[in-house]
Formats: structure tokens, C-alpha cells, sequence
């Protein structure tokens, strides 16, 4: 038998009213914007990973792992690709709302 399937926004609305999951996921938020940009600059330049790489001085699987999240990339990397996608890096810190700060302190 096959169980009922459900469409993935739904399935993302749902997981998302868990408080925990929704904060989670506003946490990974930066990052995933940050690698949806890199991946559509590079599509938008008709670059492979390969020639990114190139570009940017290091190797293909640097650039496979960067796109999958899967790297503690450094700023100065960061650097070197958005100068091969012809791009500006613009890194900052916010403050965060005071719900944020307090939910991110050790409990004592």
C-alpha cells in the first residue's frame, strides 16, 4: 500500500509551526541564502564548479562541499569566489531582537 504523499511546502508549513524546528531553521536561514546566491551567480555566469574553482583559485570539490554546506568555508575563500562570480561579499553582524538574545543565553 502507498501511503498518502504530501506536497513539500505543505510538508515545510507543517514541520515549520514546531517552535523548535522553526527556530532551527531561521538559524540555518544565512547560510542557505548565502549558497542559494553563490549557485544562481553561477548559473547565471554558465559556470561549472569546475571553472568557479578555477576562478576562484582552489579545487572543484572546495566548491561542491561550499555549495552543499558542507565546509567551515573562511572569509578570505568567500572572497576569492565572489571575485570570480563578479560579485561583492558583504558580511555583517546585527543585533539580534531582544526574543533572540534570550533564547541564545545559557540558562544559568
Amino acid at each position: 500500500m502507498h501511503e498518502k504523499s504530501i506536497k513539500y511546502k505543505d510538508f515545510k508549513a507543517q514541520r515549520l509551526m514546531d517552535p523548535e524546528v522553526r527556530r532551527e531553521y531561521e538559524a540555518l536561514e544565512p547560510e542557505f541564502r548565502l549558497i542559494r546566491n553563490i549557485l544562481l551567480l553561477r548559473n547565471q555566469l554558465n559556470l561549472n564548479q569546475m571553472q568557479l574553482a578555477k576562478l576562484a583559485g582552489t579545487k572543484q570539490p572546495a566548491i561542491s562541499r561550499l555549495e552543499r554546506g558542507d565546509s567551515n568555508i573562511t572569509i578570505n575563500t568567500l572572497r576569492r569566489v565572489a571575485d570570480a562570480l563578479n560579485a561583492d561579499l558583504d558580511i555583517s553582524l546585527k543585533p539580534r531582537s531582544p526574543t533572540k538574545v534570550a533564547s541564545t543565553q545559557p540558562s544559568r
